[in-house]
């Protein structure tokens, strides 16, 4: 299940994880991309573990996920989990897969989407304050096994740059003005927050 990079004309298709439209109330999608995106060869394998992480939370990212994609050369081959695993014998029963409980995938979430916006990476201690502050916000237990930040600030600035296309960031910002009162108090938490520090640095900049 690693993640299967081919040539098409000149399209680079690469293996994008999606959650069943039922649902995946197991979070496998997101950790299978999480754990893609630790070891991924280079940024545009990274760009699209990335993605399928954001569209595993919030799958109403996929369009502008994909057009951002497509944008860079890479057309993503969609596979939907659990039930892709359940369907193809050929899969490995042993697969290693990351267990992150849903407090986890948030905190992961919430990094994600700020390394869309081109926030001052370099800055490491932003970013580490920023994960704290959201593992403050989803009650995160820390006995969980996370990173604290799992990649490094020339990937953070690859994403940035040929993730973080304009219309992606635009359905990014108006999903957490959507939610900043989300019946659950997790959710409401992250967006909230993620929505301010995004807020302060559009004023920032005026």
């Amino acid at each position: 299940m690693q993640s299967e990079i081919k040539m098409i004309g000149t399209m680079t298709s690469i293996r994008f994880y999606l959650p069943d439209e039922e649902g995946d109330i197991t979070g496998m999608a997101f950790c299978l991309a999480y754990r893609d995106a630790k070891n991924a060869k280079n940024n545009k394998e990274l760009c699209t573990c990335v993605g399928s992480m954001l569209c595993s939370v919030v799958p109403g990212f996929k369009s502008s996920v994909e057009q951002a994609l497509n944008e860079i050369g890479i057309k993503p081959s969609f596979v939907s989990l659990p039930s892709h695993l359940a369907h193809h014998t050929t899969t490995p029963h042993h697969i290693s897969i990351p267990s992150l409980d849903w407090p986890s995938i948030l905190v992961m979430f919430g990094y994600c989407i700020l390394l869309l916006f081109k926030l001052d990476f370099n800055d490491a201690s932003f970013i580490s304050n920023c994960i704290c502050e959201l593992q403050a916000k989803v009650r995160w237990d820390p006995n969980t096994k996370l990173d604290g930040i799992p990649f490094d600030v020339t990937q953070e600035n690859a994403i940035s740059t040929m993730l973080g296309s304009p219309e992606l960031c635009e359905t990014v910002k108006k999903f957490l003005m959507d939610n900043s009162n989300h019946a659950n108090s997790q959710i409401r938490n992250v967006c909230e927050y993620l929505n301010s520090i995004l807020t302060s640095k559009s004023k920032s900049l005026v």
